[in-house]
């Protein structure tokens, strides 16, 4: 028997084994997940997902959205450790060039099943202030 090996080494996400049940993607940093091109949260309405930081720094964003606003934390990921984002909670991520992480999700998570939401003027402020208090600890 021999093991199957996936990698991606290029700029984004690239979805590198699904099966009926779940899909793993490896995740490299690219523009829109930049502190500076960060514009907007998505939501899974059915599933949950799960990040793992392989290396580098990210920022795992997880919000709720109550009256039109996000209530958001940022979250310093550490490399090895799983991170949860449960069905309906806003997510999305901010990465160093250089960073590369995985993730895993249902197989049946698709845009019907998940929004996407720009995030205000002042939820942006806010979110670049502290990803930068964070990156440059």
């Amino acid at each position: 028997m021999k093991a199957d090996v996936y990698i991606h080494e290029g700029e984004g996400i690239e979805c590198v084994y699904k099966n009926e049940k779940w899909l793993v993607c490896i995740k490299n940093w690219k523009p829109d997940n930049d502190i500076d091109g960060i514009h907007r949260l998505e939501v899974h309405r059915e599933t949950d997902e799960q990040f793992i930081l392989v290396s580098g720094k990210a920022i795992l964003l997880a919000a709720d959205r109550v009256d039109e606003k996000f209530d958001i934390e940022l979250i310093e990921m550490e490399p090895g450790k799983v991170y949860n984002i449960p069905q309906d909670t806003w997510f999305y991520t901010i990465m160093q060039k250089d960073t590369k992480m995985t993730y895993v999700q249902d197989a049946n998570t698709t845009n019907e099943n998940s929004e996407y939401c720009e995030m205000s003027e002042t939820e942006l402020t806010f979110v670049r202030k502290k990803a930068l208090e964070i990156l440059n600890k």
